[in-house]
């Protein structure tokens, strides 16, 4: 995700860390409404009612929850009731995006239309200063969030008895509470819960805005990260290796074909529960010139948020 926007931003010459901030405001409202600081709201807003001791121990009550997340760990640095908020995430993780968050949940406390956002990054942790703001911005009514509907598909996991988790999940994720870091084991690498609507709201706008350039620069950069990503991986036989890709991008709730038929040289896909279209057809392309060897073409039928279907052909 992060390499994606810096190479949108170098691309359009325009830096659009304010537009996601601004769109990942509302993800941050939706969270808050589900947690426990949300009560502040009935406390009134001063120095007296709302001290700082009271304030740091509100965001002790939620650091655990945005931990679980995989987004670092919270504390609070300083806060004025009425006029500024400064956090410090350690182990900060897509930082864009923790901002806008952040900003969401203090407009929703302070209950006011915006707020001003300043951050920086200090000795490997991100310092996030919020000031109160007074007009709503003009780009605010555009960066809206689709509504999430819950999916169907053909896949069914085995579950623990306790908790109903997964067990496939449960064996590929570790989290480490202290740190506010997801670990997967099967890859190593470090991963994170991102609502992506804020994301899609972006490149919704970007491609309204600019044309059918921004979905293209989007899927080439995606496909190539992926690609990187693939190469010390095993592919000696195309279909189970294929087949792995979709399942490990399922288990991360990034969607799942409703059909996907393979005849070695080329997929067609149909899917109405992926992340987002685009972003899931590339590492789908991506997986396939891993197996091929060959360069590869997208033909889209469909592109819809919740409906696409599409060939993606290697070239002869």
């Amino acid at each position: 995700m992060e390499s994606l926007f810096r190479d949108l931003s170098e691309t359009i010459g325009v830096n659009i860390d304010r537009f996601l901030i601004q769109a990942q405001k509302n993800i941050g409202k939706a969270v808050y409404a589900n947690l426990p600081i949300r009560h502040m709201k009935r406390v009134p807003d001063n120095r007296f009612f709302r001290p700082q001791w009271l304030a740091r121990l509100l965001v002790r009550a939620i650091a655990t929850d945005i931990a679980g997340l995989g987004d670092g760990r919270v504390s609070l640095d300083r806060y004025v009731a009425g006029k500024t908020l400064v956090v410090r995430f350690k182990d900060p993780v897509v930082s864009t995006l923790l901002v806008g968050s952040l900003a969401g949940i203090y407009e929703s406390i302070e209950e006011m239309p915006s707020s001003s956002v300043d951050y920086r990054n200090e000795n490997g942790d991100l310092v996030v200063i919020l000031t109160h703001g007074a007009e709503r911005p003009e780009e605010q009514e555009r960066l809206y969030l689709e509504e999430v509907k819950a999916g169907e598909g053909p896949l069914v996991w085995d579950r623990c008895c306790d908790c109903r988790v997964p067990v496939e999940a449960a064996r590929t994720f570790s989290w480490d509470i202290d740190r506010g870091m997801i670990s997967n084991r099967q890859t190593g690498e470090r991963d994170v819960v991102v609502a992506v609507q804020s994301v899609n709201a972006i490149l919704r706008e970007l491609e309204a805005e600019l044309g059918e350039d921004v979905a293209q620069l989007v899927y080439d950069h995606q496909k190539a990260f992926t690609l990187k990503d693939l190469e010390g991986a095993a592919a000696d036989d195309s279909g189970a290796f294929l087949n792995k890709q979709l399942m490990d991008m399922a288990l991360r709730g990034l969607g799942y074909p409703a059909t996907f038929d393979f005849d070695g040289a080329s997929v067609s896909v149909a899917i109405t529960n992926a992340y987002n279209q685009v972003l899931y057809a590339a590492k789908i392309a991506a997986a396939l010139e891993k197996v091929t060897g060959k360069a590869s073409d997208v033909a889209w039928e469909k592109r819809e948020p919740d409906d696409s279907v599409y060939s993606i052909t290697t070239a002869p």
